[in-house]
């Protein structure tokens, strides 16, 4: 992405920079030098905070060295969050982490994403900082292919998802055109094909609906009949509802070895959620409603 706004921003920047001197500019090459400006600022800015957002972290059994030069030690850390979500200032957006917070009110936080090992950092935590333990110990974790159990399901529906309906819209634009003889051309057929084959992998991606039985949780796919995904509830830490990509809700099942797995399911009304929620902390399974999902009829009663 940086490279991609540097060399738009030197692309639009072109065409004021190549006429300037030469003739007078018009309003379009001016905008567009501004606009050039903008994007390599853009692109500058982008790799700094990323680059800050990700400093080099070093765990031993007495401290934490951070960046480099700070130096924290773990009898002066007052509380530890090895799960939640975290805001970053420099890159506007919130994400997973863990927060520490030590002596004098200083709080360290490192992103999951930033780090390939950070379950592995997670579990150096848990186990040795806080446990005490002399070595790190691997929870087993396995993520079965298919299920067995008599399970209640949360399906929603694929008429509550607005990507299905973008799926519908694209394949209806390019088949319409096929009314016409002349458009009726193999290479026209295996094109429209390719697109709808591509566009029915992309929407199946947040159209998973969840399954809970009395040992698993299951995830299956509204339109990828074959798709299972099951997780023994002893073997995981919690779960969140969280948003992705464009505001579609999703959930995250984060296992005991800290490592994460998330889907989206766009199609499950407010109650299906609600009721899944319910009936995970029934099971002692802690989750976090990132969503604010409620149902309104509850509200207005309370408020009654």
């Amino acid at each position: 992405m940086v490279l991609f706004c540097l060399g738009a921003g030197i692309a639009f920047s072109y065409s004021f920079f190549s006429h300037y001197g030469l003739q007078k500019t018009n309003t379009g090459e001016q905008f567009s030098m501004l606009f050039g400006i903008g994007l390599i600022i853009t692109s500058f800015y982008g790799s700094w905070s990323f680059w800050e957002q990700a400093p080099r972290i070093v765990l031993d059994t007495e401290k934490l060295i951070y960046n480099g030069t700070e130096v924290f030690y773990w009898k002066d850390m007052e509380r530890l969050e090895l799960t939640g979500k975290h805001h970053s200032k420099l890159l506007w957006a919130t994400g997973e982490g863990v927060q520490m917070l030590f002596k004098g009110n200083v709080k360290r936080v490192f992103f999951d994403h930033m780090y390939q090992n950070s379950w592995l950092m997670k579990l150096f935590l848990e186990q040795i900082v806080l446990q005490g333990q002399a070595r790190i110990t691997l929870p087993q974790v396995t993520v079965l292919e298919y299920s067995t159990s008599k399970a209640i399901y949360y399906q929603g529906s694929v008429w509550q998802a607005m990507p299905f309906y973008f799926f519908l819209f694209i394949n209806v634009m390019f088949f319409v055109p096929l009314l016409n003889p002349i458009n009726r051309e193999p290479m026209y057929f295996l094109s429209c094909g390719f697109i709808a084959i591509l566009l029915w992998r992309v929407v199946t991606s947040s159209l998973h609906y969840i399954g809970l039985s009395e040992t698993e949780l299951i995830i299956k796919n509204r339109l990828w009949p074959g798709y299972q995904k099951v997780f023994l509830l002893e073997e995981l830490r919690e779960v969140a509802y969280e948003s992705k990509g464009k505001g579609f809700p999703a959930l995250k099942v984060i296992r005991k070895d800290f490592k994460t797995h998330s889907f989206i399911a766009d199609g499950l009304s407010n109650r299906e959620w609600l009721a899944l929620r319910d009936r995970l902390r029934a099971k002692d399974l802690r989750v976090r409603n990132e969503l604010g999902i409620r149902v309104k009829n509850a509200v207005s009663k309370t408020v009654k």
